[in-house]
């Protein structure tokens, strides 16, 4: 039966190839062709860098016998790169015939042939790295009572990468001849490719934030000091294909042939790395014979990064066939009806992820000497995810419809109905991901990694902080395929 169709499909490429139109008049016996042709290739490319290098925040200073408070010390830095790619095709193909005679016996041929050809590429790059900020606090007093301000430090670095198509083909086709027995064709034929890449990386190496603060014979209370990272890096790639093709035929006792065919190739890979190394929060108060209170040591740090693929393939085929005798007496509708229809679907996901941090290091080191008074709160979180997820969806759905009946006298219908379907689908998804917590070494070869509390008292009564830590490493991996295939032929 397949073969027929095919034999069916190529007598009418050849009818269509012409690329000629005519219209028939009333009561004629003409010929009517209608031919229509689309092509569509886009190409999209997108690349984006943001760099930054060694961005550097100090302040010293310096009092002898100058009571008064130091002011806060603060940076931030941003870097941020986010690279798009799209392409869309919203093609639409409709045709229309209608035959009629005087008489009602008209005996025409109408044929229509429909082809789209869409082919879509599409690729995004971006990259973010953030290299060496450092945020270096000195305060020294010499016999100057007074407060230290907050000492913070806040580094994002985000990357975003983002390749998408969408192919909106929709190709329509309606015949009417009344009262004939003529000839009914229609074709239809859907192809499109989709390839999406999208890849993202963001990097941060040696954020420091150092705070030394040295009393002499000086009564006052430290600020806090704070660190706070941030990494970021998605990547995302999707594939839309939304064919539909419709065909619709209403005639006498003649021959309805209908074939449609559509095939969609899609390929869609996202990849995404996001990496910290050598984070280190650092604070060494020194007092002296000065009574007050330390401030709290917190450092934050998260590492995230996501790369999803996706492709969708929403493919719909509809097919109408309706024979009814209209003459005087009828007593038609003994013709050929013929519907094929043929969905192919190669689906292909990849989804990378990968987060990696390596030597965190929170450090406070107090030292008290004859001074009175309270330690702060030493806490270091540490948060890396990684998160993979590739996917392939196919929503073919075939129907066909087939009608035959006689007229008044319901003496015919004694014809030839015939329906072939067929739906092919492949679909790979693949997904990887990885999220690694290092410690990382320092310029000796030892072990950076950690939260360390190493407080020394001498002559000096109080309470150490508490010190807290808190690490989570995350990571998923997701791959789906989904195939909700629906034939129905009536």
């Amino acid at each position: 039966m397949k073969r027929i169709f095919a034999v069916a499909a190529a007598g009418l490429g050849l009818l269509v190839s012409a690329g000629q139109a005519a219209a028939a008049a009333p009561g004629d016996s003409a010929l009517q062709l209608a031919g229509q042709a689309a092509a569509s290739g886009q190409a999209a490319g997108a690349q984006s860098g943001a760099s930054q290098s060694q961005p550097s925040n100090t302040n010293i200073s310096v009092r002898v016998l100058s009571p008064g408070d130091n002011g806060s010390v603060t940076q931030s830095n941003t870097v941020s790169s986010n690279a798009t790619a799209a392409n869309a095709n919203v093609t639409g193909q409709s045709a229309d015939q209608t035959q009629s005679g005087s008489c009602n016996c008209a005996g025409g041929t109408q044929a229509v042939g429909q082809e789209a050809d869409s082919s879509q590429a599409a690729g995004a790059l971006s990259y973010a790295s953030q290299s060496g900020a450092s945020n270096t606090n000195i305060p020294v007093r010499v016999l100057s009572p007074g407060d230290n301000g907050d000492v913070e430090q806040s580094n994002s670095v985000e990357s975003d990468a983002t390749a998408a198509n969408a192919n909106l083909t929709a190709q329509s086709a309606e015949q009417d001849a009344a009262g004939g027995a003529g000839t009914q064709a229609i074709g239809q034929e859907a192809d499109s490719e989709q390839h999406a890449a999208a890849a993202s990386a963001a990097e941060q190496t040696g954020a420091e934030n150092t705070n030394i603060s040295v009393r002499v014979l000086s009564k006052g209370d430290d600020g806090d000091v704070e660190q706070s990272n941030s990494v970021d890096s998605s990547a995302a790639a999707g594939n839309l294909n939304l064919t539909g093709q419709d065909a619709d035929q209403d005639g006498g006792s003649g021959t309805q042939a209908i074939g449609q065919e559509a095939k969609s190739d899609q390929s869609a890979t996202a990849l995404s790395a996001a990496k910290q190394d050598g984070a280190t929060n650092r604070n060494i108060p020194v007092r002296v014979l000065s009574k007050g209170d330390n401030g709290s040591v917190s450092q934050s740090n998260s590492v995230d990064s996501d790369a999803t693929a996706v492709n969708l393939n929403a493919l719909k085929q509809d097919a109408d066939q309706d024979q009814s005798g209209k003459g005087t007496c009828g007593c038609a509708s003994d013709g050929i009806q013929a519907i094929g229809q043929e969905a192919k679907s190669e689906q292909s996901a990849g989804a990378l992820s990968v987060a990696l941090q390596s030597g965190a290091s929170n450090e406070n080191t107090p030292v008290r000497v004859d001074s009175k008074g309270d330690d702060g709160d030493v806490s270091q979180s540490n948060s890396v995810d990684s998160d993979a997820t590739a996917l392939n969806v196919n929503l073919t759905k075939q129907d066909a419809d087939q009608d035959q009946r006689g007229g008044d006298c319901r003496c015919g219908s004694d014809g030839i109905q015939a329906i072939g379907q067929e739906a092919k689908n492949d679909q790979s998804a693949a997904a990887a991901s990885l999220a690694a917590q290092s410690g990382g070494h320092d310029r000796c070869g030892c072990d950076s990694s950690g939260n360390t509390n190493a407080p020394v008292r001498v002559g000096s009564y109080g309470d150490g902080g508490d010190v807290e830590q808190w690490n989570r490493v995350d990571s998923d991996a997701t791959a789906v395929n989904l195939n909700a295939l629906k034939q129905d032929a009536d």
